[in-house]
């Protein structure tokens, strides 16, 4: 039998693990050694055990699958340890399959959530401590599925998101990790964040925000309401005061603004917010800026609206999004 880490055990045993450690003990129960392992100690206990009839064998065994569900594992089921048959299971609740119980309780409720949006959906999450996050298109927010009992609050997000913090009843702080390896520190307060290619930029609505690389914390920018901060590859890039913050995350409303923005910073939305691939067929197009808005529910909307607006031929062929100038 594989040699697990036994101080591991007994901390399991003593209710004592931290969840990461949990997690890593119920998926070492997972494996046939841990299958093994699980078997004989409740065997044993279950001889050992003092008649006492608090569990049938039918919620012994529900208990146990339970267990073996959370960890995901199909094989599992494979067989049931032979303490699932005798009168003894119909009579005692060992121990040991409270240890395991408590372990997957603290698994599930520690296990993390992730939503994932598809291309050109929007969807709005609401978080444990009732915030909410809305994710724009082909964006990722995972964060744990319980938060009581934990100093912070984290989440992690790839993608554009837009947040909406609520104040914590007792001060814990709000975190949002990035892809890019930047941090966001927030208490009670408005913003849109995008972190896309190497590339993060946050725009605050309302409230106070800290922005710092979680390799030089030291260097941390507080930002203002209509304050616009982006970063790429951790270093600052661009800082701007008092913009117009309901811009940047007008694609909440199915609509997009635009601010002097070029068709290449318009080509890279389009494939990462609808997936498709953006072709520019006039290189001249690449150095004009445009302002204006155009809805945004649909991307076939959103393109027609494009092409009224800027007075422009847009083909939406397959996956591929042609634009180019209107022959006069």
């Amino acid at each position: 039998m594989e040699q697990f880490d036994q101080s591991l055990l007994h901390k399991y045993q003593r209710n004592q693990c931290t969840p990461e450690e949990y997690e890593r003990v119920l998926e070492w129960f997972a494996t046939p050694e841990g299958r093994e392992y699980l078997d004989t100690v409740m065997t044993q206990d279950l001889d050992l055990a003092t008649p006492d009839v608090t569990m049938s064998a039918s919620q012994a065994g529900d208990l146990y699958q339970r267990i073996l569900d959370t960890t995901g594992q199909e094989q599992l089921r494979y067989r049931r340890p032979r303490w699932f048959t005798g009168l003894k299971v119909a009579a005692v609740l060992s121990g040991t399959i409270l240890l395991a119980y408590g372990g997957w309780k603290i698994y599930h409720q520690h296990r993390n959530t992730i939503i994932q949006t598809a291309y050109g959906e929007v969807r709005t999450v609401v978080l444990p401590d009732q915030s909410e996050v809305t994710l724009n298109g082909n964006s990722t927010l995972r964060y744990a599925g319980n938060w009581e009992g934990r100093k912070d609050r984290e989440v992690w997000v790839e993608g554009e998101a837009y947040f909406s913090v609520k104040p914590s009843a007792v001060p814990r702080a709000f975190l949002v990790h990035t892809a890019s390896d930047m941090k966001v520190e927030v208490l009670g307060t408005t913003f849109n964040l995008v972190d896309r290619h190497g590339r993060m930029q946050v725009v605050l609505n309302s409230g106070k925000v800290r922005l710092h690389s979680n390799k030089t914390p030291e260097e941390a920018i507080i930002m203002q309401p209509g304050d616009l901060v982006e970063y790429k590859e951790q270093v600052r890039t661009k800082v701007k005061n008092h913009t117009n913050p309901q811009r940047y995350s007008s694609w909440k409303k199915n609509s997009l603004q635009f601010e002097n923005a070029s068709f290449a910073e318009l080509a890279q939305l389009l494939e990462d917010t609808y997936g498709v691939t953006v072709e520019i067929r006039d290189t001249s197009l690449l150095h004009q800026e445009f302002t204006g808005t155009v809805p945004s529910q649909q991307m076939d909307m959103l393109l027609e609206g494009l092409s009224q607006l800027f007075h422009l031929k847009v083909s939406h062929i397959d996956n591929t999004v042609i634009i180019e100038k209107k022959n006069k």
